[in-house]
């Protein structure tokens, strides 16, 4: 499954993206800078006193110091830039206010605005991001009294910008909290999706190899010819291991393909060899497996192939001797599949993840499962499933 992160542009287009955008902020600040000291200009008195001149150049400084940091904000802790942003301005508007000389900035309101709308998106949590709303709001409404007055129109405009600001500041939260939630989820399910294939193809030849192994012992000195038919199998299931191990290993590295799959395709075909690797003779195995001519819906006939997997690895563990039998067919577009058998030892249970998988993919598709004991010392996995099969 591809990771959600994988749709991003390109690192070298993204940086191009974010090199624009910060050459287009620095161009607003820049230009709003510009506008501040022409009106700064054009409003001043003709002989300026010495508190205009202290308030002229407060102003200007906390435009420039406010300017910059919002424009290297990405660079900074976001409490930094934040924080740095509205205590600059809040003391500024208090040293106009002592100086007694009204300056307000344009420059320093946008630089306020780009702040509060990063800083309550980039909060960890939610009560951060409302401490820095709200501390936005007192640094805002506090430059309009400390530099104009109490004036009821500076102050709801001044509330209204602010409230644009944290608006966006949410909605770009929301936005995030939502991509990286659908990251999360994705990688889970890769990681499930690990689990399973790691737990069928391991478990399953393991299996195989241990109870090869323990024939073997047992006939070695009394029939060498089974032994050495053990040992083949053995060796077989051993290479299958491997190389559904390197398969996987080569899927999870970051030179693989971005689109190659994790786990091995399968279809109902590859259900024959699955039984005679399980009783190579067929001995004490039979099997009907129809493969319809029209191919069926996406993952119907993988997930057969892994229930029927699981389903004989159980067998092999739980089971003394068993008789095996697997049914496999496509009956009004329903794909129903059994595997029973009989030799199961008293108190034994088959249980744990191989069973969770089986279940997880029968419902995934929209199917039914059932495994449990069938009669005294036998057991039966039934499922069935929409197969949808394309005419």
């Amino acid at each position: 499954m591809p990771d959600p992160d994988d749709r991003r542009p390109p690192r070298a287009t993204w940086l191009r993206s974010r090199a624009a955008t910060t050459a287009l902020e620095l161009v607003a600040l820049a230009g709003l800078l510009v506008v501040d000291l022409e009106l700064g200009a054009r409003l001043a008195p003709g002989t300026p006193g010495g508190a205009d001149v202290a308030g002229a150049l407060v102003t200007a400084l906390v435009a420039v110091v406010v300017a910059v940091v919002a424009l290297v904000r990405r660079r900074l802790p976001w409490w930094l830039a934040t924080g740095g942003v509205l205590a600059v301005s809040t003391v500024g508007s208090l040293v106009c206010a002592v100086v007694g000389s009204p300056s307000p900035s344009l420059t320093e309101a946008a630089a306020l605005v780009v702040v509060t709308a990063s800083g309550v998106r980039a909060a960890p949590t939610s009560r951060a991001a409302a401490g820095t709303a709200a501390a936005a709001l007192v640094a805002v409404v506090g430059g309009v009294v400390l530099r104009i007055g109490p004036q009821a129109t500076g102050v709801l405009l001044a509330v209204l910008v602010w409230g644009c600001a944290v608006v966006a500041g949410v909605t770009g939260r929301a936005v995030r909290t939502r991509r990286a939630s659908a990251l999360d989820q994705a990688r889970r399910a890769e990681r499930t999706e690990l689990a399973r294939e790691l737990h069928d193809v391991v478990a399953h030849q393991v299996t195989g190899i241990v109870v090869q192994a323990q024939a073997a012992i047992a006939v070695a000195r009394t029939d060498p010819a089974r032994a050495t038919q053990a040992f083949e199998a053995i060796e077989a299931a051993g290479a299958e291991a491997l190389a559904g191990m390197r398969r996987m290993v080569g899927a999870i590295r970051e030179d693989a393909e971005p689109d190659a799959p994790v786990t091995v395709r399968y279809d109902l075909a590859d259900i024959p060899p699955l039984v005679d690797r399980f009783d190579a003779g067929r001995g004490r195995t039979t099997s009907r497996v129809d493969v319809p001519d029209a191919p069926l819906a996406p993952g119907v006939g993988e997930s057969a192939y892994r229930i029927v997997r699981e389903a004989l690895t159980n067998v092999r563990r739980h089971a003394v001797d068993p008789s095996t039998h697997v049914t496999v067919r496509v009956v009004d577009d329903t794909l129903r599949l059994e595997v029973g058998n009989d030799g199961v030892r008293r108190g034994s249970a088959h249980g744990g993840f191989g069973l969770i998988g089986m279940a997880e993919r029968v419902a995934a598709l929209g199917g039914t499962l059932h495994a449990g004991a069938d009669e005294a010392d036998t057991w039966v996995v039934r499922v069935e499933i929409p197969a949808a099969v394309t005419r």
